[in-house]
């Protein structure tokens, strides 16, 4: 016994020459307006997708200043930079508040004269230079950024004073960007 009904018998379609030519000719316009329109919507996907990574990379770039400042000031002068970092409470001095440096010199921020005390170059008003620190409490950064650069480098040649250099003006401009208004 079949239990499938039986199937319709296939229908032959001819077409003419003339009706096929006509067919190809349809498809291909279709095909060839399509086009443009598939490189256009490729095109601008393709410039959106390379915004979003740009302005995932911009949100991702790192901030060596603010690193630096992290790692080396915030314990002292506090996350937020106002002199009220955890470590603070154990120095003869409180350190000052370094987003109102410029606010303190007229309203110029003196990246010169920041540059060489932390480097070292420079000694706080009224400090002498005896003890390790150079009878401050800051330490001297520019020779601590030597020795850590001459740790991690080894027999690699690099530039010391250009690292030190590299790391105190972004160090610098982390602070300036922290001024208040």
């Amino acid at each position: 016994m079949n239990l499938h009904p039986p199937r319709p018998a296939r229908q032959r379609t001819t077409l003419h020459a003339s009706s096929l030519t006509n067919v190809v000719m349809l498809a291909t316009l279709c095909m060839a307006s399509l086009v443009p329109v598939a490189n256009s919507a490729q095109a601008q996907t393709y410039q959106e997708v390379r915004e979003q990574r740009r302005d995932a990379q911009r949100v991702q770039a790192p901030d060596f200043g603010q690193r630096e400042f992290n790692a080396n000031c915030a314990a002292c002068h506090g996350m937020d930079a106002k002199g009220r970092g955890p470590v603070a409470g154990f120095l003869t001095k409180n350190p000052p508040d370094l987003t109102t440096v410029a606010k303190r010199n007229g309203g110029v921020f003196p990246m010169d004269r920041l540059y060489r005390v932390i480097d070292g170059t420079e000694l706080p008003e009224g400090a002498q230079a005896t003890g390790p620190h150079g009878s401050r409490e800051m330490p001297v950064w520019g020779r601590d950024y030597r020795v850590r650069d001459a740790e991690y480098f080894g027999d690699t040649p690099y530039n010391p004073d250009g690292m030190v250099r590299g790391r105190i003006l972004a160090l610098l401009e982390y602070l300036n960007r922290l001024q208040a208004k």
